[in-house]
């Protein structure tokens, strides 16, 4: 058996009451191949816990913080409704009782300021470009909702690189407007199309999720497109080898 801790936080701007007559809050999660048994325990701060009891060990803690990140955003979500605004729910870490080994738990992406050096981009380059590009102001915002919402990853990585492809589809079709982000971009056509059927699936209200590898794959793939599409605008043309290797 194995017992977790998941610390969590709330939005210190916005707090909401929640009244439980006999704490904490226990409720029940499949996962995989087996029922893990979950207690909310709440403080009257922005800040409560999460304790989750297995009847074997985790492989997986990330993929278990991603669901149970989930869980608590629907639960503050319907209590936002309740009071009228929007209550955002964060995880911070967790504790393995058993091992005694604790972390922090990020969603968020390694850093990208090599990536961005590269494509010949100085801060100035990469931060005047954003503000006066709106496709890619929206494909950031994007990124942050990815990094944000795991359990929706991959449809906010899409749409960003939807937002990028409407640069290219003026007077175009969308099969032609792909085909000119690809080119411009120097990647191929099928590599976009990577999460293609996961985000569709999403979106059409199926709930998957992605591993926690291919999460991390699909907000890098996302962030190449952004940087690569900042360098394009710089350059005014498109990207080639070898400053810019084909992606496939």
């Amino acid at each position: 058996m194995g017992t977790y801790v998941f610390l969590f936080t709330t939005d210190y701007r916005r707090t909401v009451n929640l009244d439980v007559k006999n704490p904490p809050l226990r409720f029940s999660i499949p996962f995989d191949d087996q029922l893990l048994n979950a207690s909310l325990f709440l403080y009257g701060t922005t800040a409560f816990n999460v304790e989750v009891a297995s009847q074997r060990e985790i492989d997986d803690v990330g993929r278990l913080a991603d669901l149970l990140l989930h869980i608590m955003s629907g639960l503050y979500d319907a209590l936002g409704l309740s009071v009228g605004g929007p209550l955002e729910v964060r995880i911070a870490g967790f504790w393995d009782l058993k091992s005694g080994k604790c972390g922090a738990v990020s969603f968020s992406l390694p850093s990208f300021s090599e990536e961005i050096s590269a494509a010949g981009l100085g801060i100035h380059d990469w931060v005047s470009i954003v503000v006066s590009s709106p496709q890619l102001r929206a494909a950031l915002r994007d990124i942050r909702l990815a990094m944000e919402t795991p359990v929706d990853t991959a449809v906010h990585c899409y749409r960003a690189i939807e937002r990028i492809r409407q640069f290219f589809a003026k007077s175009k079709g969308r099969k032609e407007s792909w085909e000119s982000l690809a080119a411009a971009l120097n990647v191929q056509r099928t590599w976009l199309d990577s999460y293609t059927s996961h985000a569709t699936a999403v979106r059409h209200g199926e709930l998957v999720s992605l591993q926690t590898k291919e999460r991390d794959n699909c907000l890098s793939q996302a962030a190449v497109v952004a940087i690569r599409f900042a360098a394009y605008l710089k350059g005014g043309r498109n990207l080639r080898a070898p400053e810019f290797p084909q992606l496939s």
